[in-house]
């Protein structure tokens, strides 16, 4: 039996979040260990190849970072296989392109356009509280970050909105009854709607409730929830297109039917 981690990833097992094409090749780059796990994470590779186009094939992609010319939440990054995940800032200081890597409503991965004044701001759920050498209080993130002595009044589940810039918590919001939540795994990932209910289950998993803008109501696992917003008018990020709206598929075959025709009249 082999033994060791696994270096390698088949294609046909790679998330499908990252929407790859089955038939074009038979690998798939696999994601180092990192600030994001395996499943929940996307390559830069694929990110520049795939979704932006910036390279054909992974020779290119490969010449693009290791002039420097990539960088995540402020700090450049050169390996191909390096794990971007939720929240994550893509910048590309040439082109002065900057996106935030988002799900959309799906589940898939997407990039979504924002201004400079955004990108210095990430949204980070707190994982854990944890107590340090010499009785430090300190908080773990979604994405691996330990901030030493935040505020009291933040516990599990809350999110703060981290400044890359300078490196500390400008603000939090509470995981509570009323907020706006994205959801971050499971059926329902990709989904965005207003907290109505937590139903507390001791000793298993507790479940939220959430109605979207449509009036659409769902329920979850309470680690699925990403706070994103004080309420659903102000979210503090800015969302994919369709707003996080999950539709069915007769509504997708109209709203096609409906692209068609208007791209046929522009033609005509």
């Amino acid at each position: 039996m082999a033994r060791g981690p696994k270096k390698h990833l088949k294609r046909l097992y790679a998330p499908r979040s990252w929407m790859l094409s089955k038939l074009k090749g038979i690998y798939a780059p696999r994601p180092r260990a990192g600030p994001h796990k395996l499943r929940e994470s996307i390559p830069l590779l694929v990110l520049l190849r795939n979704r932006l186009k910036y390279a054909l094939n992974s020779r290119e992609a490969q010449f693009i970072l290791r002039q420097r010319n990539v960088k995540v939440d402020g700090r450049t990054r050169i390996d191909p296989k390096y794990p971007c995940g939720f929240m994550d800032v893509l910048e590309i200081p040439k082109t002065k392109d900057l996106f935030r890597i988002m799900l959309d409503a799906k589940g898939r991965f997407a990039l979504v356009r924002i201004s400079p004044e955004e990108s210095t701001t990430k949204l980070c759920k707190i994982v854990k509280r944890i107590t340090q050498a010499n009785r430090i209080p300190a908080v773990v993130t979604h994405d691996g970050r330990t901030i030493r002595y935040p505020d009291p009044n933040i516990a599990a589940g809350d999110t703060v909105a981290f400044d890359t810039n300078e490196r500390k918590v400008r603000d939090f919001t509470k995981f509570k009854v009323g907020t706006l939540a994205m959801i971050t795994g499971g059926k329902n990932m990709g989904r965005v709607g207003t907290v109505s209910d937590i139903e507390r289950h001791p000793g298993s998993f507790n479940i939220v409730h959430i109605r979207d803008k449509a009036d659409n109501t769902f329920a979850t696992r309470e680690t699925n929830v990403f706070v994103i917003g004080r309420d659903q008018s102000n979210p503090q990020v800015t969302l994919p297109k369709g707003d996080g709206i999950r539709t069915n598929v007769l509504h997708e075959r109209e709203l096609r039917l409906e692209r068609n025709s208007k791209n046929a009249r522009r033609v005509r």
